[in-house]
């Protein structure tokens, strides 16, 4: 009966897309962080903070990917009239 519920567990996927969502959004994290620390240096603010704002969003989606779906669900929503 175990075996049965381990390989149900492995063929479901779920943990796999979590994987993959966690470490895209991580490496997109750290190379706007980079990019960041460019602007920083040049003192291009307005980059910076677009930068920041950027980071905030795919955050955001890595990190709370149901909430970021209702989010968008919700905002479709509402541009849609459904």
């Amino acid at each position: 009966m175990h075996t049965l519920q381990l390989a149900a567990e492995l063929t479901d996927g779920s943990d796999l897309k979590k994987w993959i969502l966690l470490i895209a959004g991580n490496v997109f994290i750290v190379i706007l962080a980079v990019r960041g620390i460019g602007y920083y240096a040049k003192r291009e603010w307005g980059e910076l903070i677009g930068h920041l704002m950027a980071a905030v969003v795919i955050a955001g989606i890595v990190y709370a990917p149901n909430v970021a779906v209702d989010m968008f669900k919700g905002i479709w929503s509402k541009v849609a009239g459904t």
